[in-house]
């Protein structure tokens, strides 16, 4: 049956929400995470080799948990956008967003008409049960569909306050390995220059009212995001579990 979005839910309720990301396009990898009390789990789809299929695979991986199924892509191009959403992902994650006409495109690409540019094809697509929930999802799919940008660069930092003015977007989700060098401070989480554009654009996201989403970063813990506000915090990603876990192996 059509299912509700436990991440949605969570951030409407402000409570902390933990996720991760699948990198590896792995339905094993998938499936083994699944379980383990994440909110949501992220299928990347920009830095990543997996496909389509791929993601069908992880999300069946995932089938049988309340885990919300996101997916992470490299822009807002919103064919890719509607393949994942008829897929069945319940949500979508743009990189990059610097400008309410890129934040307005992404939400208008996870909307169908008259508030977007979706195709209407839940008569027979397999987020809706291939038809069988077309009712469900006509009338509560964008409900339960988010839609989150990555904030990743100086511009975007810049746009935050008029991206949140276009309706529709939840999330605003702070990229920090990106927003470093654009600060001109590659991966240097404690220089000055990136400790300010982060506060700046922490700061600007909770004034305009939209989620705060971050990933854990050395000496920021998930505990200490969700104090200064955030309320999506990734602790991990599938291949860095496992690399550590061998790491610690060794090490033994």
């Amino acid at each position: 049956m059509f299912r509700p979005n436990r991440l949605k839910r969570l951030l409407a309720e402000k409570h902390p929400a933990r996720g991760a990301w699948l990198f590896m396009g792995s339905p094993v990898v998938t499936e083994a995470m699944a379980p383990m009390g994440f909110d949501a789990l992220i299928i990347d789809h920009e830095h990543s080799p997996g496909g389509l299929e791929t993601a069908i695979h992880q999300m069946r991986a995932m089938a049988g948990t309340d885990t919300t199924m996101l997916a992470r892509l490299s822009d807002n191009n919103p064919t890719p956008i509607r393949h994942l959403l008829d897929a069945g992902v319940e949500g979508v994650m743009a990189a990059n967003l610097d400008s309410a006409d890129a934040a307005d495109r992404l939400v208008r690409a996870t909307r169908y008409p008259p508030h977007g540019i979706r195709g209407a094809h839940y008569t027979v697509s397999r987020a809706s049960g291939w038809g069988a929930w077309s009712v469900d999802v006509a009338e509560r799919g964008e409900a339960e569909t988010l839609a989150i940008g990555l904030i990743e660069s100086v511009e975007g930092v810049d746009a935050i306050a008029e991206m949140a003015r276009v309706p529709g977007l939840d999330m605003l989700f702070i990229g920090p390995l990106d927003l470093s060098i654009s600060a001109g401070v590659p991966g240097q989480y404690d220089a000055p220059a990136f400790r300010d554009i982060l506060q700046a654009a922490e700061r600007r996201i909770l004034e305009a009212g939209l989620a705060l989403g971050g990933t854990i970063l050395p000496g920021l813990p998930a505990a200490a995001m969700f104090a200064r506000g955030y309320g999506f915090v990734t602790v991990g990603a599938d291949v860095t579990f496992l690399r550590r876990g061998a790491t610690l192996a060794l090490d033994g």
